[in-house]
């Protein structure tokens, strides 16, 4: 029992800090795509037709904002918005989050 509970927490432990460690290469899924969803956006934006509704639907967001500022929100939003509960991506490397600002500014 301890043991299952030591690999429950590591795996955890190991989603939160670095999430893309956890995603397999070979899916056919685009990585950024499967960013996302490891990541948990969907928990709060819709994304593709799936997803929550308490934060703003994530398709089209590319014809609201430009890569960059797609981007700059990822990285700092806690900045822009102090008392908004979006989650910190400061386990998320800077390429991942090229990969996701990349995807979402295509969703035009």
């Amino acid at each position: 029992m301890r043991a299952c509970k030591v690999f429950i927490l590591g795996t955890a432990l190991l989603l939160l800090t670095h999430p893309a460690a956890l995603l397999a290469e070979d899916s056919g899924e685009p990585t950024a795509r499967r960013l996302i969803n490891a990541l948990g956006c969907k928990g709060c934006h819709k994304l593709e037709g799936d997803g929550g509704s308490l934060a703003p639907d994530l398709d089209q967001i590319g014809s609201r904002m430009s890569r960059d500022q797609i981007r700059q929100h990822l990285a700092a939003h806690a900045q822009e918005n102090p008392k908004g509960f979006m989650p910190s991506y400061n386990t998320t490397s800077q390429e991942e989050l090229t990969l996701i600002s990349d995807f979402l500014y295509n969703l035009q």
